[in-house]
């Protein structure tokens, strides 16, 4: 009775060592593509922030502009600060938009830093207190998955027909 527990535990044992060595496998296709999304997320803030340099010239250029007009007709100075509103309403969308992405930013380094902790350091305890025993595991579990799971179950629908 002891040894079937014991066999049990260390079957046991495979599977959690197996499972754990999965989610490591995981964790290593996941981690190139959250890095390339970083990468992705810095060009555009870089080109966010071009835009909202190059952008600040012409919004101080239309306020300017739009100084200049107010002295010509009460129609275009209420035309020209229609514009200088929306184009400052611009300028804080601009502004609000680099805000959000360098938050996403943040977040996505801080989630791709958890994901990496909570998952690498049990991966390397496990495999530093196996020493190779999980790929023996694994070759055993195979073995008997060769023996015992190829066998067909005789089919029901079968014998119900003859019945008849």
């Amino acid at each position: 009775m002891e040894i079937i527990l014991y066999i049990t535990g260390g079957i046991a044992l495979l599977a959690l060592a197996w499972l754990l060595i999965l989610i490591a496998k995981m964790i290593g296709k996941i981690e190139p593509a959250v890095t390339e999304l970083l990468v992705d997320l810095r060009t555009i803030v870089i080109t966010v922030d071009e835009l909202k340099v190059q952008m600040s010239p012409i919004l101080d250029n239309m306020a300017h502009i739009s100084t200049n007009v107010k002295g010509i007709t009460s129609n275009v100075n209420n035309i020209t600060t229609g514009l200088q509103n929306q184009m400052v309403g611009v300028h804080e969308t601009i502004d609000d938009a680099l805000d959000i992405v360098r938050g996403t930013l943040d977040d996505i380094e801080r989630l791709k830093d958890d994901v990496v902790a909570t998952v690498a350091g049990p991966v390397k305890v496990a495999r530093s207190a196996t020493n190779g025993a999980i790929g023996t595991g694994i070759k055993v579990v195979n073995i008997l998955y060769k023996l015992f799971g190829n066998r067909k179950k005789p089919s029901m629908n079968g014998q119900s027909k003859r019945e008849k």
